[in-house]
């Protein structure tokens, strides 16, 4: 199976930075943005297979990134990183929203949940 294109959407420079390093490392192809706003310029002049995004940011906020994400490609898994504690609201009421990690994680949490996420894409959307 190819690496996942994924796209990081954080407007913490050292958060963006850190994390698409990591994913770089461990092999995924990786793009980034610092808002929704060019979030979603950047996913709707490239393909990706799961975008990577912040829940709190100015302007655009993760749900709504998800949401909007989701109405020019439904098969692209969303997952929304977050240190509020509002992953059970966040994912029990967007259905735009696929996975909901809390910060801090691991690069083992991160990189499970992306490969998972990565396998049913291509399972569901050969």
């Amino acid at each position: 199976m190819a690496p996942a294109r994924i796209l990081v959407v954080d407007d913490n420079d050292a958060i963006r930075s850190v994390v698409s390093r990591m994913l770089s490392g461990l092999g995924y192809e990786v793009a980034s943005a610092d808002n929704g706003e060019s979030g979603l310029n950047v996913f709707l002049k490239h393909n990706f297979d799961i975008v990577l995004s912040d829940y709190e940011m100015p302007g655009m906020d993760g749900v709504a990134l998800a949401c909007r994400i989701k109405q020019y490609s439904p098969g692209v898994a969303v997952v929304i990183m977050t240190g509020s504690g509002k992953e059970d609201m966040i994912i029990g009421k967007i259905s735009a929203v696929d996975v909901v990690i809390a910060k801090p994680f691991s690069m083992d949490e991160l990189d499970g949940t992306l490969r998972n996420l990565h396998g049913k894409v291509f399972r569901a959307y050969p």
